[in-house]
């Protein structure tokens, strides 16, 4: 006799179901990049307005039983949990060129190895990052950026777990970028490639990003998110970095999934996304879930 199905195969097969969505509609999204012809870094966004400041405040979060290791097989855990808090800021100094904060002021990393196992938590801040993203090239419907980014490490890195927020390390991320606008109709798309130097120990990173927008109405944001990391594996082959694909060394993965902004005025709104990692090593095996609220300033002297 044929068992009844339990609301956790139910689940369990609705979320494969997703899974495979996902897959048919990130195919489709690399099929438009290679149309445009678009380099293997983050999307960079156009150039701020001169005195404009973009400000969000968001959360950022998983809840997991596996990560993945070295060799790119789940590792079974009873609890994996992340929460990070962060502000991201963008302020235009003038038409070509934008500074760049983005501060993950508390993290809260939990792990249990098993059940009958002690539960370790660290609550600290994560690394700060500092930036500049210049427009040498702009359009009525394209710009192309030339980024650099800074990190400082003021992270946890002395858990002898290695429940890490942070790498104890200074890297610089330099990364060119490309958007294009389809006006007057409402969409983009965007893809930057970049080269992250990293030290103490760390294997240098090559970063792929790309991104789909659609605006259909003017309240209304949808995204389509793509990030691949490469390690490069000249690092020192003896350092692990974190634990449990916290800070550690030699990352691999392939990161995408949706986001959906809503704006309340011309200078609030809020936002929610998913995304969901696969190919990967040395990360936690999880859906990273975020949300946040966002801002956008304007001096009054350029409204």
């Amino acid at each position: 006799m044929k068992k009844p199905q339990t609301t956790a195969s139910i689940l369990r097969q609705a979320f494969r179901t997703i899974v495979q969505m996902q897959s048919l509609a990130l195919t489709v999204f690399i099929l438009l990049l290679i149309v445009l012809q678009s380099a293997p870094l983050q999307a960079d966004s156009w150039p701020r307005k001169k005195r404009t400041t973009y400000l969000r405040l968001g959360l950022r979060g998983l809840d997991t039983d596996s990560y993945y290791n070295a060799a790119g097989n789940k590792v079974g855990i009873q609890r994996l949990e992340e929460q990070t808090y962060r502000l991201y800021s963008e302020y235009g100094y003038s038409k070509y060129v934008t500074g760049i904060v983005n501060i993950p002021g508390y993290r809260k990393l939990v792990v249990q190895e098993s059940a009958g196992a002690p539960t370790q938590v660290v609550e600290a801040p994560g690394d700060i990052e500092l930036g500049l993203r210049v427009g040498i090239f702009a359009s009525d419907h394209d710009v192309i950026t030339l980024s650099g980014i800074f990190g400082i490490p003021i992270g946890e890195t002395s858990n002898a777990s290695g429940l890490w927020s942070g790498d104890d390390e200074y890297n610089q991320l330099v990364s060119v970028g490309y958007q294009h606008s389809f006006e007057p109709f409402p969409a983009r798309i965007g893809a930057a490639t970049g080269y992250n130097i990293r030290n103490s120990g760390y294997s240098d990173e090559i970063h792929v990003r790309g991104e789909i927008e659609l605006r259909p109405l003017s309240f209304l944001q949808f995204f389509m998110r793509v990030h691949s990391v490469a390690s490069q594996g000249n690092g020192d082959p003896t350092f692990l970095g974190g634990s449990y694909g916290y800070a550690a060394n030699n990352r691999h993965f392939l990161m995408y999934g949706p986001e959906i902004a809503v704006w309340l005025s011309d200078g609030i709104g809020f936002n929610a996304g998913m995304q969901y990692v696969t190919s990967a090593k040395n990360v936690p095996s999880s859906i990273m879930f975020s949300t946040g609220v966002f801002f956008i300033f304007s001096s009054s002297r350029d409204r």
